[in-house]
């Protein structure tokens, strides 16, 4: 069988992203080593004076390299190991619930401070605040594209085919034991 055009998309666009995921805890990194309440962002101010998000934020970099090793694992699609198309779809699953459920936390305590704080404030920081919240709310839903795009294409009828029956499994069309 000839490999889905998909398989390799998508086995390039894992190792895209693994990338952009260690830039991205690496940019979370540097959000906790500002200078923190002298900060003149609010979102770094939001972050320092919040312990119960300071703490999201610490899981989510360690999630974050850990999703990401698991992206660059999942270089395997290019080889059609049946192993990464089950880490590309755990990745997916694990995507979609990691932007419906960080959405959820960012919503409380960042995008309301914001707005709150955009309020209080004149001009230019209000607007920034507003941008903000506005901003981090359209970029949760853009997360949505890649896991849910993923999940699509590696459940896909032509995509399994060409990965084979799983190692261990007997073909579809033998009988198993103890049938005849």
């Amino acid at each position: 069988m000839n490999r889905p055009t998909a398989v390799t998309v998508f086995g390039i666009l894992n190792i895209v992203f693994a990338v952009f995921g260690v830039v991205g805890v690496f940019a979370s990194v540097m959000l906790f080593a500002a200078v923190g309440t002298d900060s003149k962002n609010p979102v770094v101010q939001i972050i320092h004076n919040n312990a119960l998000f300071a703490d999201w934020m610490k899981v989510s970099i360690v999630l974050g390299l850990v999703v990401s090793a698991a992206l660059l694992a999942a270089i395997g699609l290019l080889k059609l190991k049946p192993w990464a198309r089950l880490v590309s779809i755990a990745y997916a699953i694990y995507g979609v619930v990691m932007v419906v459920v960080g959405g959820v936390v960012n919503y409380f305590f960042l995008v309301q401070p914001l707005l709150a704080q955009a309020h209080t404030q004149p001009g230019p920081a209000a607007a920034a605040a507003i941008g903000g919240a506005i901003g981090g709310t359209l970029g949760s839903c853009f997360g949505l594209i890649y896991p849910v795009l993923l999940l699509i294409f590696m459940l896909r009828a032509d995509v399994k085919a060409a990965f084979g029956p799983a190692a261990g499994s007997p073909p579809d069309d033998l009988p198993s034991a103890g049938q005849p």
